[in-house]
């Protein structure tokens, strides 16, 4: 016999009690997992906090990365204690339904919040999104653009279709339908859902391809991209989870989710993560597809729909996913917005860039961790020494750190003192030489100095860390790199490019692009290695400056002089140091530029910089070192605190090609 409707979809006023009763049956399960992980171990709560927080500075909430974002705090907010939370959530979804927040992308959800605005109506967690939620659904299942065979599309398309479209349609649809009794909407986001996997599936593997049409008409890509995967495995779950089981596909639905995660789980590696393409464990780890993906993997245990043995490869994952998250929530190793790019094949995926804080990157952490505080783990216990260092509740403990700013300057500090080079947005205003932060604590500086110049209180005046008093403008500053020529330096514009790649607690490791090089009858670029550890004050280089031709370079590193320093050159140690005192304020201030001695031609002075001169080869790396010491920090009273220091170091320095 035909079910009613009421029986069909069940008692939606009952929906927000189920999602905490299953919430607090899936804690018998997981007790273990809280007593292994509790021991030096750090709060999901905190994750998510932080990650969103930084989140919010990255990725604009009217962009989709922003509701996947807004999705993860949406069930986050439901956990005990998270009232008030629940209460901020709500106001930014009311922003996209009263017009403040006018979301841009190519499907009508977005205009609602996307799916967690329609997830938080359909709990009954409130009823403030209802309109905007309905509206926005009505108008998707009417006028968003179609394939010939009946796939929601972006309107741009004909018959292209991509995996990452189930994110934007099927959660949304399955939860307005439900909250609204709109059997249509339902059924529709399980077709979108099946068909899509249908159409997708990489018979080879059992993962899904990103996209159909996009390398001609009915042509797949060829990869398992994990961040594609992990955008079928956001609305396959939650359709598996929260999908009634009186609905006639429910078993159909069921038997596809674990079919899948799985397979997805046979492609885990060691870090409980997965690669860029997932069948590649040489391309590099890639986030915000291992987020997605053990968000599907929790909602699929929290469901009881996964066998309880795959907890463990929750756990292993939320550990791994934890050592890509930086002390203030940065996120790294995400890969850039990427839909099928260029001929859809495994290696063009493999060789697609990953950007640190990506704005698609904090989303799926956030959906990860907000998962594991709604499965009852309170904490988690990052591997230890992995490529990224975890959360710390101790924002003055000694550290390094890389901050970029938008734009303007990447800058990096350790327990000693901070630098900091430009970019493009001030190349009219600066050159590509390395300022110096002098700081008089251990602690981390950056981000205080930055806030509170934009608060107008600006970084010159020393209010007892340190300050900015090295006014480097377009000279050399502590350690830039130019190419001799004709009895000057030519140096390169402000750097075009930035990666950081490790931005660790003990050692930073990030590279520059000089793209932008105007030298008399020679094309070049360079890209720059930068490295600094804990406990020292230098930083090494490790450059490359590639031409169209292999010859020979006079390459020239520089310090800046202010009319009264003390120069101390060593062709024997291969160093160039200076000690110059400022003022009775600001002290006195070493600098100093050290490479092989094996490599040097000698030493010039130039406008008031002085450098050092070694021979280089183009399309070949080579190493050197430079740094700074304050004269008012805990460790250099004089010049000859400096000098020996300087010399002490050099005699331990490597200078060993690493691979850039």
């Amino acid at each position: 016999m035909k079910k009613s409707f009421f029986e069909y979809y069940g008692q939606y006023a009952f929906n927000f009690a189920k999602v905490l009763l299953v919430n607090l049956l899936f804690l018998s399960c997981s007790q273990n997992a809280k007593t292994d992980l509790q021991q030096q171990s750090i709060s999901t709560h905190q994750i998510v906090e932080s990650v969103f927080e930084k989140g919010r500075e990255h990725c604009d909430l009217d962009f989709y990365a922003g509701t996947l974002m807004l999705h993860g705090m949406s069930e986050f907010a439901l956990t005990e204690g998270n009232e008030n939370l629940l209460d901020e959530v709500i106001a930014l979804f009311e922003k996209f339904g009263n017009g403040e927040i006018k979301a841009k992308g190519n499907f009508i959800s977005y205009e609602a919040g996307g799916s967690g605005a329609a997830y938080l109506a359909w709990t009954g967690a409130t009823n403030q999104l209802d309109g905007q939620v309905a509206i926005a659904a009505e108008k998707m299942m009417k006028s968003q653009k179609r394939t010939h065979d009946d796939l929601m599309t972006a309107p741009n398309l004909t018959h292209h279709m991509f995996i990452d479209v189930v994110f934007a349609v099927s959660p949304f649809l399955l939860y307005a339908g439900l909250k609204f009794e709109k059997p249509e909407y339902v059924d529709y986001a399980i077709f979108q859902t099946i068909e899509s996997f249908k159409i997708l599936k990489d018979h080879q593997t059992g993962l899904v391809h990103q996209g159909r049409g996009f390398q001609g008409e009915g042509v797949l890509s060829k990869d398992n991209w994990s961040r594609g995967n992990g955008w079928g495995a956001f609305a396959l779950a939650l359709l598996a989870r929260d999908l009634p089981e009186s609905h006639p596909r429910y078993q159909e639905v069921v038997v596809l989710a674990r079919e899948f995660f799985t397979t997805v789980i046979d492609f885990q590696n060691e870090q409980g993560l997965w690669h860029q393409e997932m069948t590649a464990p040489a391309s590099y780890v890639e986030t915000s597809g291992s987020g997605l993906l053990l968000h599907g993997i929790g909602v699929m245990l929290q469901a009881g729909l996964l066998d309880k043995k795959y907890l463990k490869n929750f756990e292993r994952g939320l550990q791994g996913l934890l050592t890509y998250i930086g002390t203030d929530g940065s996120v790294s190793h995400s890969c850039f917005s990427c839909r099928c790019p260029k001929d859809g094949s495994k290696q063009t995926y493999i060789e697609h860039p990953w950007v640190y804080n990506d704005p698609h990157a904090f989303g799926p952490v956030v959906l990860a961790f907000a998962q594991a505080a709604l499965m009852g783990i309170d904490s988690v216990q990052p591997l230890s020494q992995q490529g990224i260092n975890t959360i710390i509740d101790a924002p003055h403990k000694p550290r390094t750190y890389i901050k970029y700013a938008r734009g303007r300057d990447v800058a990096w500090e350790n327990d000693r003192i901070a630098f900091r080079v430009f970019g493009p947005e001030v190349r009219d205003k600066v050159g590509s030489g390395v300022d110096v932060w002098a700081k008089s604590v251990d602690y981390p500086i950056l981000d205080k100095w930055y806030k509170l110049n934009a608060e107008g209180k600006n970084y010159h005046e020393d209010r007892g860390e340190g300050l900015d008093f090295y006014n480097m403008g377009r000279r050399s500053g502590c350690g830039a790199l130019a190419i001799w020529l004709d009895g000057k330096p030519y140096f390169p514009q402000t750097f075009d490019g930035y990666r950081i790649s490790q931005n660790q607690d003990d050692k930073i490791t990030f590279e520059l692009d000089y793209r932008t090089w105007n030298i008399h009858g020679m094309e070049v670029a360079e890209r720059r290695k930068f490295e600094m550890e804990k406990g020292t004050n230098l930083f090494k280089v490790t450059s490359i400056i590639r031409s169209n031709d292999d010859r020979e370079l006079t390459v020239a590193l520089g310090l800046s002089t202010f009319g009264n320093a003390e120069v101390w050159m060593d062709k024997d140690q291969g160093l160039l140091s200076l000690w110059e005192h400022f003022s009775s304020e600001h002290g006195a201030l070493g600098t100093a530029v050290l490479v092989d001695p094996e490599k040097i031609i000698g030493f010039e002075s130039c406008n008031g910089d002085e450098f050092i001169l070694i021979r280089a080869q183009t399309n070949k790396p080579f190493v050197y070192y430079s740094g700074a010491g304050w004269s008012k920090s805990e460790f250099f009273d004089q010049k000859s605190d400096w000098e020996a220091y300087v010399s002490l170091e050099n005699e331990k320095l490597k200078f060993k090609i690493e691979e850039l």
